[in-house]
């Protein structure tokens, strides 16, 4: 048994339970937009410790977990009430406590709590921490509804972490998103969850949810979550919780640079990405007028377009992988065209394979559309490889497209774009 578990009833609720709050800043304002409240008690000695491990505990009975969080409760509402503040309050609570509830929502605690001290239901934002919660849907959604009608948000936390988060997402129907805080420390070393964590919010803008970043403690951990994506941020990079909202300020010039930070790294990438297509633009161009593809086309047989497409990938730089071409409806016409040691090598299997459900190829499409002949990719994976490559497209003839996958290396002599080709090096 734990040290928790034991203390309880016993000594945990005869020591001051308090609330402590930690700020939650918004990238549209670069400011506080609301608090998270934290719980909190004062040991014999008069230091503060946290409540987390208490909340943690398995062993823990719900009811010994919902009467301390009730005092939490009650203390940050009466606290936010006398500081008479204007920005949200998330308030932590289990959809095991609220689904009680479900016959008699008018009797929720919070809610009589907030009416109690003049708090404005509009101003809380009700955070479900419960991820394992197996009750039927009906115990808690007439409370949630309930919540809702009231005027409060609702926010779902360590979206990510559990395999049944989308079946309680979908029941739930949040209006905010918490990213569990274990990807967000373990992005700093792995691009697996720096790319689990972009998908992750480009999964949520799609359904109107907003996304919210907690535990951010590094200035990397901080510059990867805005590449991301999300509205709200939190983390001792610009915060710890205090007893008193006043004083709970935060570091928003930390928060502020990493913004402008963010939309300077998308403006340059999409000006080196220009200016690199309209490199290999001239590449691509120099080899069709000495190589004239429509005359290939017209007199050329199958057995010929692995030979024009060889000489052409001979000719670009050490760093293309592989050249192919396809049709309008995203097959492949051509083999694989592969840069080899010994030369560009034909490489059978490919024909007739569809690139049509590739992201790129759809946005290629567009760009072909609306008047250009080239498109060229944000770096990715490679799928075989994982090594980091981008894709070079280019509309030969309206049913003609030609694809030069490229490597992503180190650029020689302080070249800063890494989307220019290579020089030759023969």
């Amino acid at each position: 048994m734990t040290g928790y578990t034991a203390m309880v009833y016993t000594d945990l609720l005869s020591k001051e339970i308090v609330a402590y709050f930690q700020p939650i800043l918004a990238a549209d304002t670069n400011r506080i937009y609301s608090y998270e409240v934290l719980g909190r008690y004062r040991d014999g000695d008069g230091s503060v410790k946290s409540l987390g491990n208490f909340f943690a505990d398995k062993e823990v009975s719900t009811q010994a977990a919902l009467e301390v969080d009730r005092v939490v409760r009650k203390y940050a509402l009466r606290k936010y009430a006398e500081e008479a503040r204007g920005e949200y309050l998330f308030i932590n609570i289990r959809l095991e406590w609220i689904a009680r509830y479900g016959s008699r929502p008018e009797e929720i605690p919070t809610l009589k709590w907030a009416r109690e001290f003049g708090v404005n239901p509009e101003k809380l934002v009700i955070e479900i921490t419960e991820e394992e919660f197996n009750a039927a849907r009906e115990d808690y959604s007439a409370v949630l509804a309930y919540y809702k009608d009231a005027g409060c948000r609702i926010a779902i936390d360590d979206y990510g972490k559990s395999a049944n988060n989308i079946e309680r997402l979908a029941s739930v129907s949040p209006d905010i998103m918490k990213i569990d805080i274990d990807y967000i420390h373990k992005s700093e070393a792995s691009y697996h969850y720096r790319e689990y964590l972009r998908a992750l919010a480009g999964f949520a803008e799609s359904v109107g949810i907003e996304v919210l970043y907690e535990g951010i403690e590094t200035l990397k951990q901080l510059d990867i979550c805005m590449s991301s994506r999300g509205r709200y941020y939190q983390g001792f990079l610009f915060a710890r919780p205090q007893p008193s909202i006043r004083d709970a300020g935060a570091d928003c010039s930390v928060f502020e640079s990493a913004s402008h930070r963010c939309v300077s790294a998308v403006q340059t990438d999409a000006g080196h990405r220009n200016s690199g297509r309209g490199a290999w633009d001239i590449l691509v161009q120099a080899f069709l007028e000495e190589n004239s593809f429509t005359a290939f086309a017209d007199a050329g047989t199958d057995a010929g377009i692995d030979d024009y497409f060889s000489r052409l990938c001979i000719c670009l730089p050490d760093n293309v992988i592989r050249v192919y071409v396809c049709n309008p409806r995203g097959y492949q016409i051509s083999h694989n065209i592969e840069r080899r040691p010994q030369g560009a090598v034909p490489v059978s299997g490919y024909r007739q394979k569809s690139w049509a459900w590739r992201g790129y190829f759809r946005k290629a499409l567009t760009a072909f559309e609306t008047g250009n002949k080239s498109y060229l990719t944000v770096a990715y994976r490679d799928v075989t490889t994982k090594e980091r490559i981008y894709t070079y497209i280019r509309a030969l003839t309206s049913q003609v497209f030609l694809f030069i996958d490229i490597l992503r290396v180190p650029y020689p002599g302080g070249i800063e774009n890494p989307y220019l080709p290579l020089e030759r090096t023969e």
